[in-house]
C-alpha cells in the first residue's frame, strides 16, 4: 500500500506541475498558478552561457513528489543548472540544490540568501556573512560562487564578496555593481540608499564601483579609503571606480580624487557620478546632497595622480560623452565647434574658449561640479573674444537636450575661479546667492566614544554568533518579490530623482534589529573535534574572564570524561530534562536561547533520577546559564582572548608559530591578517589545541553546564572556527549505544547539543569495524577543520558542529544480527525555530529532500572502498550522540 501511494502522489505531481519557457529561463511551477511577478523576473533575466536558468515557484510547503516532479521536469542536459527559488527560507534552496544534483547528476547553483532583481536581468544575493551562490556537484563538497549573476570578472577578490570592516565606524559592504564605503548608521537613513543603490547601480563585467559615503550620515574616512584600497589585488585596483556618493572626511582645498592618489600612492579614477542604466553603456548622473540625481555629466571618469604636497594637476580625462552632435574632436574632451573657438568638456559643464591656452585653464578644470547646475562657461580673458565666446556659449546652450538645458545656465569662465556663478545672457533659472561649486570642508570626523556596540545577525555558521568587532557584518536580507521603500513610520519612501532615467526605491531590503549599529557578522564558527588536555591545561591561579570563573571553592572543573564502556543504563524518570532550542544565527550571544516547543528543562548539573554515586547514566543534557555558554558575548572576546594568552601561555607558545605560518601560507586568511592578526591567531591557536589533546575536557563540561575555564577557551574556539570552510551536506560517524540511549532517542524528535559534535565527511572503516550504529547528519553550518588540525596526529576529514545547534530526528534503525543500525539526523536552520523557541513543524519537505540526498551519498559511499579517517587520539571525540551526555548520579 505504501508503494502504492508513494506512486500515485508522484503521478499527481506530474499532473500538477508545469514548466515554461520565458524569455531566457525555463518556469517550473504549479499548473494554472503563474504569478505575475515570476513571469516578469523571467521574462527580464540575463543569459546564462554556462547554465541553464531555472526558475522555481512552487509552494514553501510543497511535498517530496512535487520537487520530484519539478526534477523530472528539466531537460537532460549535460551543462549545469542554474536555480532562482523566491520567497523560500536558506535552509529550503540550499537542500534543494543538494538534492538535485545527486537527483540529476549535474551541477546545481543555488542561491544561499534572498534574491535581488538588478539592472539588465542581473540577480544579487545576499543575506550576510558568507552567503550567495552555492555551486553543488556531484559527489563533491559545495563550493561558493560569489553573490552577482552574471559574475563580473573583478568578483574573485574577497573584498567585493563580504562585508568587512574598514574602521570602528565604518564598513565595506557589497552591492551588485560593486562595493559600499559607508559609516555604521544610523538605519533609517542607510536603508532607503542602500536599495537606491542595490536596484540602480549596474553590476559591470569590467568596472568595480567603490561607493564612497552615505548621503545624511556620518563622513567616512580617509583611512577607510585607503585600507580598502590596500585589501584589493593590485591586479584588480585599475578596474575600480571611486564614486563619491556622501560626506568624506577630506578639505576642500583639492579634490577627493586628489586626496586618494596622494594616499594610496596610485593613479585612481573616479566617475563624477553615480552609473545608471545599462550593465554596458551606463550614464553618469551627478549626485545632489541628498542622494537625488542631478544632471547627467558630461565628463565620466577622470584619473587622478599622485603629487607633491603642495601641487595639484587638473585631473585627467578619461571618458565623456560627446557634448554636440557634428563637431570635431581635436584631442579628448576638446571639440572645433566653429573655427575661432574650442568646445571642452570641464567638470562643471562645457566650456568655450579661443583655440589657445588660457591662463586660467587648470584652475577651470580643476572646479568641481555642482550637481544642482550644469554650467556652459564661456571665456572673457581677452576683451575682443568675449562677445563672441557668450554668443557661442548661448548657442551652444540652445542645442542641450531638453532635460539637461532646464538644470543649465550659461556664465563666465571666470566665476568658477572665483567661486561665484553670474548668470548672463539667455540662461534658464535664477541664482538667490553666490555658492562655492566645490563643498566647504569636512571639520567633523566621527567619533567613537568606546567601542561600537555589537548585535547579534544572521550568519551561516551552526551557530549565529556576534563576533568582535573587527570583523562586523551586516545583513540585510532580500525579497525576490519587489516592494516599495518604507520609512520608519511605515510609509512609502519618495524618491524624486529628476532625469531620464529615474532612480526609484523599489524593492527595499528587509533589515533586521541591529543593523543601525555596529553588528558583527563574522560567520558563526562551527567548531572543530574535541580535544583537551589529560588534565585541565588551566593552572590554578589563572583567573577566567569575567562570568565564567569556576564554582565557589574550586579553581577548576572536575574532569567529566566518559569512560569508553562501562555506562550504567538508567530509565528516565517524569522529570528527565529535555535540551532547549539553540539561539538563532542572529541570537547567538551569552544569553539563555529559546526553549524548544514543548521540551522541558534541566537546570545544570540536575540528575534525571538518583543513582547510586559514582555510576555513570546517560541524560539529555541541560540548557546552560549564559556564563555556561560557548555562545560568543555580545561584548564580543577580547577578555577570553587575554585570558587565553596568560592561562595557557606554554601551550600557546608551543603552537602559535605553526599555526600562524598555516594563515600566513592560506589565501583566504592574508586580509584579515592584515585587519586583526592578534584576535585572529588567539582563535585559531584554540582551534589547533581543542583539536588536540588540549581540548578532551571541554565538550563533557560543556553538555553538563558547568562554569569553569573551559567556557572562555571553547568560546574563543568558536570564534576561530568561524573562518574556516563550512561543509553542507551528509556527515557521518559511527556509535555503540547503550540502551538508555537508544530509549531517549526514541522518546523525542528534537535534541539540542551544547558541546561540540565531531563527524567525517566519509564513513571512516575503522569506526564502522568497532561500532555497529551509523549516524547520519544532514549538516548545514559545520565547519572543515583540516586546515588546523594538529601536525602528526590529524584527522583531516573531520567536520565540527558548534554549541547550540540543534537536530531533527529523521529515522532511527536499531541494529540486527548482520545489519548495522543507523541514526538519521537534519541540522535545524535558523528559519525553522522562532523567537520562542518554537519549531516550524511544517518542513516536511526538507526532511524528505535530506532524506533523499543521503540516501543517494550512502549509496556513493557503498560502491567505495573504505579508509580508515579517524586519528587514535581523536577516535573518542565520536562516540557522543547529539543532546546527550553521560555523568553520574549528581551531574558532577
Amino acid at each position: 500500500m505504501n508503494l502504492l501511494a508513494k506512486r500515485r502522489g508522484t503521478q499527481d505531481g506530474d499532473r500538477n506541475v508545469a514548466s515554461h519557457t520565458i524569455g531566457n529561463a525555463l518556469v517550473v511551477h504549479m499548473r494554472d498558478s503563474l504569478r505575475q511577478e515570476v513571469r516578469d523576473l523571467a521574462l527580464g533575466l540575463a543569459e546564462d552561457p554556462e547554465h541553464q536558468l531555472v526558475v522555481v515557484d512552487i509552494p514553501a510547503d510543497s511535498s517530496f513528489s512535487v520537487w520530484e516532479s519539478a526534477a523530472k521536469l528539466l531537460p537532460r542536459k549535460r551543462n549545469g543548472v542554474r536555480l532562482v527559488i523566491g520567497g523560500r527560507s536558506r535552509e529550503t534552496t540550499t537542500l534543494a540544490g543538494q538534492w538535485l544534483s545527486e537527483r540529476l547528476g549535474r551541477t546545481i547553483v543555488a542561491p544561499d540568501g534572498s534574491v535581488m532583481p538588478g539592472v539588465d536581468g542581473s540577480l544579487f544575493v545576499d543575506a550576510g556573512w558568507g552567503t550567495g551562490w552555492v555551486r553543488f556537484q556531484p559527489g563533491k563538497p559545495p563550493q561558493r560562487d560569489g553573490k552577482r549573476f552574471p559574475r563580473p570578472v573583478w568578483e574573485n577578490a574577497a573584498s567585493f564578496v563580504d562585508t568587512m570592516p574598514t574602521s570602528a565606524g565604518s564598513v565595506a559592504e557589497p552591492l551588485p555593481g560593486g562595493v559600499w564605503l559607508r559609516p555604521r548608521g544610523p538605519e533609517r537613513i542607510l536603508a532607503a540608499h542602500r536599495a537606491r543603490l542595490i536596484e540602480t547601480l549596474p553590476a559591470q563585467s569590467e568596472v568595480c564601483t567603490v561607493v564612497l559615503g552615505c548621503p545624511g550620515a556620518a563622513a567616512v574616512s580617509l583611512d577607510d579609503i585607503t585600507r580598502f584600497w590596500g585589501w584589493v589585488p593590485a591586479e584588480v585596483r585599475t578596474r575600480l571606480r571611486l564614486l563619491r556618493f556622501g560626506p568624506i572626511a577630506v578639505s576642500a582645498d583639492m579634490a577627493f580624487g586628489q586626496h586618494v592618489a596622494n594616499a594610496v600612492g596610485e593613479s585612481v579614477v573616479c566617475y563624477a557620478g553615480i552609473p545608471v542604466g545599462s550593465r554596458t553603456e551606463p550614464g553618469i548622473y551627478l549626485v545632489r546632497p541628498d542622494g537625488n540625481l542631478g544632471w547627467r555629466a558630461f565628463a565620466e571618469e577622470l584619473g587622478y595622480s599622485p603629487q607633491e604636497s603642495g601641487q595639484q594637476a587638473a585631473p585627467e580625462l578619461l571618458r565623456h560623452r560627446e557634448p554636440v552632435f557634428g563637431a570635431e574632436e581635436i584631442r579628448p574632451g576638446a571639440y572645433r565647434y566653429a573655427p575661432d573657438a574650442v568646445l571642452e568638456v570641464v567638470q562643471s559643464g562645457l566650456w568655450l574658449r579661443p583655440p589657445q591656452e588660457t591662463a586660467n585653464a587648470v584652475s577651470i578644470r580643476t572646479a568641481e561640479a555642482d550637481a544642482g547646475r550644469q554650467l556652459v562657461l564661456f571665456d572673457e580673458s581677452s576683451p575682443e573674444s568675449a562677445s563672441r565666446m557668450r554668443q557661442l556659449a548661448e548657442d551652444v546652450f540652445g542645442r542641450l537636450d531638453p532635460h539637461t538645458r532646464r538644470l543649465s545656465w550659461v556664465a563666465p569662465a571666470s566665476s568658477v575661479v572665483r567661486r561665484r556663478i553670474e548668470v548672463v545672457g539667455k540662461a534658464a533659472g535664477f541664482i538667490e546667492s553666490a555658492r562655492p561649486s566645490t563643498p566647504e570642508p569636512v571639520t567633523q570626523v566621527l567619533q567613537i566614544a568606546g567601542p561600537p556596540s555589537v548585535e547579534p545577525s544572521e550568519a551561516p555558521g551552526g551557530v549565529g554568533s556576534a563576533l568582535e568587532a573587527d570583523t562586523p557584518t551586516e545583513v540585510h536580507p532580500l525579497r525576490l518579490e519587489s516592494s516599495p521603500v518604507r520609512g520608519d513610520s511605515g510609509g512609502p519612501a519618495s524618491v524624486t530623482d529628476p532625469g531620464p532615467a529615474p532612480i526609484r526605491a523599489t524593492g527595499v531590503p528587509e533589515t533586521t534589529a541591529g543593523m543601525g549599529t555596529a553588528t558583527v557578522l563574522d560567520p558563526p564558527a562551527a567548531p572543530s573535534g574535541p580535544a583537551g588536555p589529560r588534565e585541565t591545561a588551566t593552572p590554578r591561579n589563572a583567573t577566567p574572564p569575567k562570568g565564567t570563573a569556576a564554582p565557589k571553592g574550586t579553581a577548576a572543573p572536575k574532569e567529566t570524561s566518559a569512560p569508553k564502556s562501562g555506562i550504567t543504563e538508567a530509565p528516565a524518570g517524569p522529570g528527565s530534562g529535555t535540551p532547549t532550542a539553540p539561539a538563532q544565527p542572529d541570537r547567538a550571544t551569552a544569553e539563555t536561547p529559546p526553549r524548544l516547543e514543548n521540551s522541558a528543562t534541566t537546570p545544570p548539573g540536575s540528575p534525571t533520577r538518583t543513582e547510586p554515586a559514582g555510576e555513570l547514566i546517560t541524560i539529555t543534557q541541560p540548557t546552560p546559564a549564559p556564563e555556561a555558554a560557548a555562545l560568543i558575548p555580545k561584548r564580543g572576546l577580547d577578555e577570553e582572548r587575554t585570558w587565553l594568552r596568560r592561562a595557557l601561555s606554554q601551550e600557546y607558545s608551543a603552537v602559535a608559530n605553526s599555526v600562524g605560518r598555516v594563515l600566513s601560507e592560506h589565501p583566504g586568511f592574508q586580509g584579515a591578517l592584515g585587519r586583526s592578526s592578534g584576535r585572529l591567531l588567539a582563535d585559531a591557536v584554540a582551534v589547533r589545541l581543542y583539536l588536540s589533546g588540549a581540548g578532551d575536557q571541554v565538550d563533557p563540561a560543556l553538555r553538563l553546564g558547568q562554569v569553569g575555564p573551559h567556557v572562555p577557551f571553547a568560546r574563543c574556539t568558536v570564534s576561530g572556527l568561524s573562518r574556516l570552510p563550512s561543509h553542507r551536506g551528509a556527515a557521518v560517524f559511527s556509535v555503540t549505544l547503550t540502551a538508555r540511549e537508544w530509549e531517549l532517542y526514541r522518546s523525542r524528535k528534537l535534541f539540542s547539543e551544547w558541546g561540540f559534535i565531531s563527524a567525517l565527511t566519509a564513513p571512516c572503516a575503522k569506526q564502522q569495524a568497532e561500532h555497529d550504529v551509523d549516524v547520519l547528519v544532514w549538516s548545514m553550518t559545520s565547519r572543515r577543520t583540516k586546515l588546523l588540525e594538529p601536525e602528526g596526529d590529524a584527522t583531516p576529514d573531520r567536520v565540527l558542529f558548534v554549541p547550540g545547534t540543534s537536530f531533527k530526528l529523521l529515522d532511527l534503525v536499531e541494529p540486527e544480527e548482520g545489519k548495522r543500525g543507523q541514526i538519521v539526523l537534519r541540522e535545524l536552520g535558523a528559519g525553522e525555530i522562532d523567537a520562542s523557541g518554537r519549531v516550524d513543524r511544517n518542513r516536511a519537505s526538507l526532511d524528505d529532500l535530506a532524506m533523499s540526498s543521503m540516501r543517494r551519498k550512502m549509496e556513493t559511499w557503498a560502491e567505495s572502498k573504505g579508509t580508515a579517517r579517524t586519528a587514535d587520539s581523536a577516535a573518542p571525540r565520536f562516540q557522543t550522540l547529539p543532546g546527550l551526555v553521560r555523568t553520574d548520579r549528581t551531574g558532577e
